[in-house]
This record gives C-alpha cells, structure tokens and sequence, in this order.
C-alpha cells in the first residue's frame, strides 16, 4: 500500500504534537521543531515511531539536522525511506 507524503506529514504531525511536545495546538508544516522543544531524544523517539508505523529504519547517522528540522521536511525525508523501501 502506497504511503504518500501528504499522510506521512499528518501521521508524523499528529505524534509529535501530541507524544513529544505534548502541545495541543497543530504544528505549522514549516515551524521549527527545535525552537519548538525538540531535541535529540525526541528526534530519536520520532525514528523509532517511524519504524513501527512505516517499518522503515533509518539509523541516527543517516539524519542530518536540515532534514528534519521541519515538520514538512521531515516527512519529505521519510517519505522518500519509505519510497526507496517499496
């Protein structure tokens, strides 16, 4: 089943609004989630909910800070994991 990017940026949005920053308000695609309150803990617990709801691993030393920075271009990271999977 194909997963586009449009869902990767929704499942991923919704678990980190409401698992790491426990905030309620959605967060723009484009905000920063280190001036959000995202650090390295949480960029790990976001890999390993990426595994368990896409089975896609992507080891930290894969990350680059850039990537993922956003909550757009972390789903545009991941969805492109998820594509070379498939």
């Amino acid at each position: 089943m194909a997963t586009t990017l449009e869902e990767v940026q929704k499942v991923l949005g919704k678990h980190i609004e409401s698992e790491i920053l426990l905030r309620r308000a959605p967060l723009a695609p484009e905000e920063d989630l280190f001036a959000a309150g995202f650090d390295s803990l949480s960029l790990s617990r976001v890999l390993v909910f990426v595994e368990e709801r896409f089975g896609v691993t992507i080891p930290d030393e894969d990350v680059v800070v850039d990537e993922v920075s956003t909550l757009a271009t972390m789903a545009r990271f991941v969805h492109n994991r998820i594509e070379k999977k498939a």
